[in-house]
């Protein structure tokens, strides 16, 4: 299939690694242009290595940026678009869930969720928008949560600030139209992510990962009966960009095996 993505210029805010990374690859096999970024310099040096391994550096813009920071977020979309020529696509990819009951979670967790979730979101959809306008229109990808929408009270924060996003990514898509620049989200279940890695070495360090995986999606009652794999999330994102989904606007694609009962 044609997505019709060669040249295109993608920004991924939180593309060093996990879904953000492998989403980047995807957009890059398409003959897209990507630009990514991180927060953690090593990781970043990591990432931009791994994708110039098959790719040209001219394809690729990499850099540190705090997505929490605004200041951060217009240089970092500046110097994208002048390296790459514009900025066609966004695709918020950054985040890091925190997990505790309300009277757990501090004021300084609470503020740091929002922040990410929320106006991280809010500085990359300002500062690519002129550009987007420039090209006669776009592409914005929010990556957010089942969680969203049947919340879990040991994720409160977490859960939360999800909606929210759900939410403004519905405004952004209305408000966003007459200008031909579309905005969906896509809700993940449990991914096989850098984080579910990280959660799995602190917890159980012994257990082979396909034996943890499987426990876990057992555990969870995931109908398809497994954890899901980035590439399975990169792939609609990389979809969701397309030529081929030219009508798609405020909608919200779970990539979750099944999971939750929400409507």
């Amino acid at each position: 299939m044609l997505l019709g993505l060669e040249d295109k210029v993608v920004v991924v805010m939180g593309g060093t690694s996990g879904v953000g990374l492998k989403t980047a690859e995807m957009f890059l096999e398409e003959g897209a242009k990507v630009s990514v970024c991180g927060r953690n310099p090593e990781r970043m040096a990591v990432a931009y290595q791994h994708l110039l391994n098959q790719n040209s550096s001219d394809k690729i813009y990499a850099d540190t940026c705090d997505v929490t920071c605004e200041d951060q977020v217009n240089h970092f979309v500046n110097r994208t678009a002048e390296n790459l020529g514009g900025i066609d696509i966004l695709v918020n990819a950054a985040g890091k869930s925190i997990m505790g009951h309300f009277f757990d979670i501090t004021n300084d967790q609470w503020d740091e969720q929002i922040r990410l979730k929320y106006f991280s979101v809010i500085y990359a959809v300002r500062a690519v928008y002129p550009y987007m306008l420039k090209r006669g229109g776009g592409r914005v990808i929010n990556i957010n949560a089942t969680l969203a929408k049947e919340p879990e009270p040991h994720m409160v924060a977490t859960a939360a600030t999800r909606a929210g996003l759900l939410n403004l990514s519905k405004t952004l898509a209305h408000e966003l139209a007459p200008d031909n620049i579309l905005v969906n989200s896509v809700s993940l279940g449990l991914i096989r992510t850098d984080q579910w890695e990280r959660r799995r070495k602190r917890g159980a360090q012994g257990v082979e990962p396909e034996v943890y995986y499987s426990e876990l999606a057992k555990k969870r009652k995931i109908p398809l009966g497994r954890v899901g794999e980035p590439e399975e999330v990169a792939s609609v994102i990389v979809f969701l960009s397309s030529e081929k989904s030219s009508y798609v606007s405020g909608s919200t694609i779970e990539v979750a095996g099944g999971i939750g009962k929400a409507l």
